[in-house]
């Protein structure tokens, strides 16, 4: 999975107070952008603070032994039959 490089907390000072001086001056419809930059930081810090690897052990599977890959070349799967019950089938 490729690194995204997060902005750093000043770029995102810079971002908000650029957004609140738009909104001063052109259109107050900038004022929520500017909050929601802010609310960013506390974001990127937990991040920085506490980095979790989870996403990279969700997409590493780890590699089968060769034992469980013959265990599931050796057993193929029976199909039921029409009105024949999965137990039975699992039992014989």
């Amino acid at each position: 999975m490729k690194k995204i490089k997060l902005p750093s907390t000043t770029v995102l000072i810079l971002a908000s107070l650029g957004a609140f001086w738009l909104a001063g001056r052109i259109n107050p419809g900038f004022n929520p952008v500017g909050i929601m930059i802010l609310l960013l930081i506390p974001v990127f810090l937990v991040n920085f603070l506490y980095p979790q690897n989870e996403m990279e052990e969700l997409f590493e599977y780890p590699e089968p032994s060769p034992d469980e890959e013959a265990k599931d070349e050796e057993e193929p799967q029976q199909e039921a039959a029409s009105g024949e019950l999965v137990d039975d089938i699992e039992e014989a």
